[in-house]
């Protein structure tokens, strides 16, 4: 298995790891005693080379996006960052950032591209769950038996985020952290129940439009069932943003 290849200093304000191209597994099968319907089946597929940023993005990073660009975020993170005294904000800005609608992750990342004129956008869900996986089956990003001292979610009982420094022991085995829980993140392919069983072996992505687009990964509310790399769900890419949703971004090199 190849080693972390996060690149230092961090480019365009993230830490990077590549992903090499290669066979991935995708889905879930009977293995995984909580597979559900729209994860099957289990498919190998072909992802060339990609980065993805190591954490989340975070509430420091989106915060200067919003600046920059004039980008209404939504009320409630809008509300709760204001009030935030100067040593809580020092405090949660290596939190994920939440409450982040389709359109602002869209938005956030053709931003990040244009800064700094690279190919930058959000990850295909067969992208994610690569990185997530390594490569093959396992259930989550450590291995097939859960811990939940590895990942920010519901079994721990603390009811909250995170920093995305913390949890280090439960990163995937190219070293991306957090693909377990802590914040759901949003996929570019839009949701249809039957994307694996139609994907395509090499470099799959459903675009075929559909008012939901997939997120990944669960979050700190969620339980074992729903943290699980396979585990696929959707949200309403027009006028969302919950108190759970955030995102990460992907590098594709020119």
């Amino acid at each position: 298995m190849m080693t972390e290849q996060a690149l230092s200093p961090p480019v365009c304000g993230h830490q990077w790891i590549e992903i090499p191209a290669g066979f991935s597994c995708l889905g879930s099968d009977d293995t995984d005693p909580y597979a559900g319907e729209k994860e099957r089946p289990l498919r190998e597929v072909f992802i060339p080379t990609f980065l993805i940023s190591k954490f989340p993005t975070t509430n420091e990073q989106i915060a200067a996006f919003y600046a920059a660009t004039g980008w209404e975020p939504h009320p409630e993170w809008s509300a709760w960052w204001r009030r935030l005294r100067e040593d809580e904000r020092a405090e949660h800005r290596r939190f994920p950032a939440t409450h982040v609608s389709w359109d602002i992750a869209a938005a956030y990342s053709a931003w990040l591209g244009e800064e700094h004129d690279k190919a930058i956008g959000l990850p295909t869900e067969a992208e994610w769950e690569k990185a997530a996986r390594g490569g093959d089956a396992r259930i989550w990003p450590w291995g097939d038996v859960f811990d939940p001292s590895r990942c920010c979610c519901a079994e721990l009982g603390n009811n909250d985020f995170c920093s995305v420094d913390d949890f280090a022991s439960g990163c995937s085995p190219f070293g991306v952290a957090h693909m377990s829980g802590l914040v759901w993140e949003w996929c570019i392919d839009h949701h249809h129940a039957d994307n694996h069983a139609s994907a395509e072996t090499f470099a799959p992505a459903n675009f075929t439009p559909a008012r939901q687009r997939v997120v990944k990964g669960g979050s700190a509310f969620c339980t074992k069932e729903i943290v699980r790399i396979a585990c696929r769900d959707w949200t309403n890419q027009i006028n969302q943003g919950g108190g759970d949703d955030g995102f990460r971004v992907v590098w594709h090199v020119r």
